[in-house]
C-alpha cells in the first residue's frame, strides 16, 4: 500500500517549541527545544524509575510502564529499551545531585523524564520533569495529586502534557471510549480508558442500548435504548448514570450524533416513512428533515465545524458515503470504490472521513480525503472490521473486529498501521465512540 498523505507534525521537519512550566516555587525562564525530525522519526525518551512510592499505594514500576505505553502509543516517542542502563544513570544522578547530560546522551536519548512519588495510603503526589539532553536544561515540570485509585489518570495526564509540549498536538492518554458489550447477556453501554482499562457499565437497566455518541463535555452520552420493539433516544451522564429521555418518535430512532457545540442532534428517523436524516434542537424537539429520497439514509455525522454532514445513502443502488450542508440540500458523493461503504466518522481536523468498506466479502477500514477523494485502505486480513471512530488527535482510530465468532475493539495508528487489541474476555464489544 502506498501513502502519499502527510501531516504537519510528521513532515520533513518537526520543530518542537516548549515553554517551561514550573512547579510551585521560583519562576523559571522560557526554554525552547528544537529537534529536527524526518517523516516518521520519533523523539527518543529515557524514563528512569521514579523515586519514592514507599508508604503509598502507587507503584513506581507501574507508573513507568503506563507512562512508557502512553508516550509510545502516541506515535511521537520511542523509549530507550535498556532499562538497566537507564536506572544506573539515574542512580548516579541521585548520588551526585545533578543530571549527567553526557551519560544520558550516550544512551541515545534526546529527552529524559524524571519523577518522584510521595504520599501515604490516603493520597499521593507525582512530581515529574522533562529535560532536553542536547541543550542540557529542563523544559517542563508538573505535579499531579489525588487518591491512590487515581494514579493511572495522573500518569495519563503527564503523558498528554508531554505530548502537547513537545509536539503541539493533543494526546489521547486521558481520553475515553464508549462502547456496547453484551457480557451481561444484553447489549449495554460502557465506558473505558483509551487503553482498555477501567471498564465501567454506564446504564444499569436491563434494556438493550446501542449507538453511543459523546457530548463535547466528555461526560454525557446520547444513545438509543430498545424497549421491546420501541426505540427511544436517551442522554446519560457517565459519572452518575443519570438519564433523561430525548426522543421517542414512531418507527426508527437511531444513529444519533451530537453537534460539536452540543446544542443540536442529527439522527435517522422513519417517522415520515422510509429512514431519512433529521436535525433536532437541543431538547430533541423540532425535527427538521434534511434528506428527501425514496432510498435509505442513515449514520449521519457532523463535520468538526458543524457546517456539513456525512451520511450513508443507497440512492445510487448500494450504500455509499455522501456529504451535504448541515442545512440539507444537494448531497455530494465521496466514495466510488466498492459497492458497500458505510459507518462514516469525520476526523477532528475535518480532512478525512473514516468508514467501513466491504472488500472481497470482508469489511475493512478505509479513509477518504474529503477534498481530493483519495482513498486509503488501513486494514487487511480476515475478520470484519467495522464502525471506526476517531481519537481526538486525528491519527488514531478505534473499531470493532469480528473474528472467531467474537467481536473486540482494536486501536490503530493510521500512519504506523499496527493494530492493538483493547478488549478481551467473554462477550462482544461493539459500536465504539471516542471522546472528542
Amino acid at each position: 500500500m502506498q501513502r502519499s498523505r502527510t501531516r504537519n507534525v510528521a513532515g520533513a521537519a518537526l520543530v518542537l517549541a516548549l515553554l517551561a512550566a514550573a512547579l510551585p516555587g521560583p519562576a523559571t525562564s522560557q526554554v525552547r527545544l528544537s529537534i529536527t525530525k524526518g517523516f516518521g522519526e520519533k523523539v527518543i525518551v529515557a524514563i528512569p524509575l521514579f523515586r519514592g512510592g514507599r508508604g503509598t499505594l502507587v507503584n513506581a514500576e507501574d507508573v513507568r510502564t503506563v507512562l512508557r505505553f502512553d508516550l509510545e502509543t502516541s506515535g511521537y516517542f520511542s523509549a530507550v529499551e535498556n532499562l538497566q542502563f537507564v536506572d544506573e544513570v539515574e542512580a548516579d544522578d541521585r548520588l551526585t545531585g545533578r543530571i549527567d547530560f553526557v551519560e544520558w546522551n550516550a544512551l541515545g536519548a534526546e529527552v529524559v523524564v524524571k519523577g518522584e512519588i510521595t504520599g501515604d495510603l490516603e493520597n499521593f503526589s507525582i512530581e515529574a520533569s522533562v529535560h532536553d539532553l542536547a541543550q542540557g536544561q529542563g523544559i517542563m515540570a508538573r505535579r499531579y495529586s489525588g487518591k491512590p485509585r487515581q494514579w493511572r489518570a495522573a500518569v495519563h495526564s503527564l503523558a498528554d502534557d508531554i505530548v502537547r509540549q513537545l509536539t503541539g498536538e493533543p494526546g489521547i492518554a486521558t481520553s475515553k471510549i464508549a462502547f456496547v458489550s453484551d457480557v451481561t447477556g444484553v447489549k449495554q453501554l460502557y465506558v473505558m480508558d483509551y487503553d482498555g482499562e477501567n471498564q465501567t457499565r454506564v446504564v444499569k437497566d436491563d434494556l438493550m442500548s446501542m449507538y453511543p455518541d459523546w457530548f463535547s463535555d466528555k461526560d454525557r452520552l446520547v444513545y438509543t435504548r430498545f424497549r421491546g420493539s420501541r426505540q427511544e433516544v436517551y442522554v446519560v451522564r457517565t459519572t452518575t448514570g443519570e438519564q433523561a429521555r430525548l426522543t421517542s418518535f414512531p418507527g426508527l430512532n437511531a444513529f444519533v450524533a451530537v453537534s460539536p457545540r452540543g446544542n443540536e442532534y442529527l439522527m435517522t428517523l422513519s417517522r415520515d416513512g422510509n429512514p431519512e436524516i433529521y436535525r433536532l434542537a437541543s431538547d430533541g424537539s423540532d425535527p427538521r428533515r434534511l434528506t428527501f429520497n425514496k432510498s435509505t439514509e442513515s449514520s449521519p455525522r457532523w463535520s468538526p465545524d458543524g457546517r456539513r454532514v456525512a451520511f450513508v445513502s443507497d440512492r445510487a443502488g448500494s450504500p455509499q458515503i455522501y456529504i451535504m450542508s448541515a442545512s440539507g440540500g444537494t448531497a455530494e458523493r465521496v466514495t466510488y470504490q466498492g459497492s458497500y461503504n458505510t459507518s462514516p466518522d469525520w476526523s477532528p481536523k475535518g480532512d478525512l472521513i473514516a468508514y467501513t468498506a466491504r472488500v472481497e466479502g470482508v469489511f475493512q477500514i478505509h479513509t477518504v480525503d474529503v477534498n481530493t477523494k483519495e482513498v486509503v485502505r488501513l486494514t487487511t486480513g480476515g475478520g470484519h472490521k467495522e464502525d471506526p471512530s476517531w481519537a481526538p488527535d486525528g491519527r488514531h482510530l478505534v473499531y470493532s473486529v469480528r473474528s472467531g465468532g467474537k467481536s473486540d475493539l482494536t486501536m490503530l495508528d493510521i500512519y504506523e498501521l499496527e493494530p492493538l487489541q483493547l478488549t478481551s474476555g467473554g462477550g462482544d464489544y461493539l459500536s465504539p465512540a471516542w471522546t472528542p
